[in-house]
């Protein structure tokens, strides 16, 4: 069957989303759009297919192209719903799942204001399952924080002691609505140098709930520009802070009131050791999992995803695509066998 690259795009996001159980309503076709051009890489299709320009891509273009005949032979509609063909049980599920979202963002909100009282914290962001209203019941709670750029030891370690302290750290078999504390940028390093269709996809529905300012997020989209190259319209995530929690001064003011302590000669070496003892704690515990994943540990990034189930997910995404008739080898970001 001839299709157009938009078309391709259209079924390749529907595809990738249905490993995810999630169907996407007309919307989130747009907004989370595999970039054709992505599709034309992959599938070795002739540069010169017509296609208007991706830039000049509206809305109504991907609504009208989702109900073209030529995609109902491999998706579907239903309540405001696009899924595969044969899939329409996935919707209950997305509902479902929303449901108990909703519970978790209650929670999520609650703790992490909290978080304000912690000295050299910039921003933090949920991530993972919860960022897309996707969460099971048996689902943890994934941060991102952005912390002060030579601070990030002492960040981490204060940040883990909170959540430790109260209860609601995620840890060995303790999971289920808990923190998983995975990953902290720096402040002047906010590039994520792991780039694949997966990451895109969790980066662009990354939600910035506690903050100085969107100069942060908006800094972060910026030094990671490399998303365009697989979403089509990453630059619309910008909209995106329904969830954002109000300043609390008093709580700012006491971690102010830290940093002015640790920003002398005490804090560094304060940073020091919390990087020494840190680095040895990691450095045990990986050596120790066998999982295929990634951990880094430096004073720009601390990513723990020892168990990564982005290949899982980007191997079930070649092989559905394969199912449908298109031949393509999405790659994950380079993870490693630890």
């Amino acid at each position: 069957m001839n299709l157009n690259l938009l078309e391709k795009s259209i079924i390749a996001t529907i595809a990738y989303y249905d490993v995810l159980d999630y169907p996407l309503t007309g919307f989130e076709v747009f907004k989370y759009l595999i970039n054709p051009l992505h599709i034309v890489e992959l599938s070795g299709v002739a540069s010169d297919t017509e296609i208007e320009p991706i830039g000049k891509i509206e809305l109504i273009d991907v609504l009208e192209a989702s109900k073209n005949r030529n995609l109902s032979f491999y998706i579907e509609e239903n309540n405001g719903f696009y899924f595969l063909k044969g899939r329409e049980e996935i919707i209950k599920i997305r509902i479902e799942r929303q449901k108990i979202s909703d519970e978790m963002w209650k929670k999520t909100k609650k703790i992490v204001k909290w978080l304000q009282f912690i000295p050299y914290i910039k921003m933090v962001a949920v991530s993972g399952s919860l960022a897309m209203y996707n969460a099971r019941k048996e689902s943890d709670i994934d941060l991102l924080i952005v912390a002060k750029s030579k601070r990030i030891w002492t960040a981490r370690f204060l940040a883990t002691l909170f959540f430790q302290v109260i209860g609601e750290r995620r840890y060995g078999k303790k999971t289920a609505g808990r923190f998983c504390l995975n990953h902290y940028i720096a402040d002047e390093s906010l590039k994520i140098d792991f780039p694949s269709l997966y990451n895109a996809q969790i980066y662009a529905h990354l939600i910035p709930i506690l903050g100085t300012g969107k100069s942060i997020y908006n800094k972060f989209q910026q030094e990671n520009n490399w998303i365009n190259n697989y979403l089509a319209f990453y630059d619309f995530q910008k909209l995106k802070n329904q969830q954002s929690i109000k300043i609390n001064s008093f709580l700012r003011f006491i971690a102010r009131a830290k940093e002015i302590v640790l920003n002398t000669f005490i804090g560094n070496i304060l940073e020091k050791l919390l990087r020494f003892f840190q680095k040895r704690h990691i450095k045990k515990h990986s050596s120790q999992n066998q999982g295929e994943g990634r951990i880094v540990a430096n004073d720009n990034q601390l990513e723990f995803h020892p168990d990564s189930p982005e290949a899982g997910i980007i191997d079930k995404y070649n092989q559905k695509m394969l199912e449908l008739g298109f031949k393509i080898n999405e790659k994950n970001s380079g993870l490693n066998k630890n």
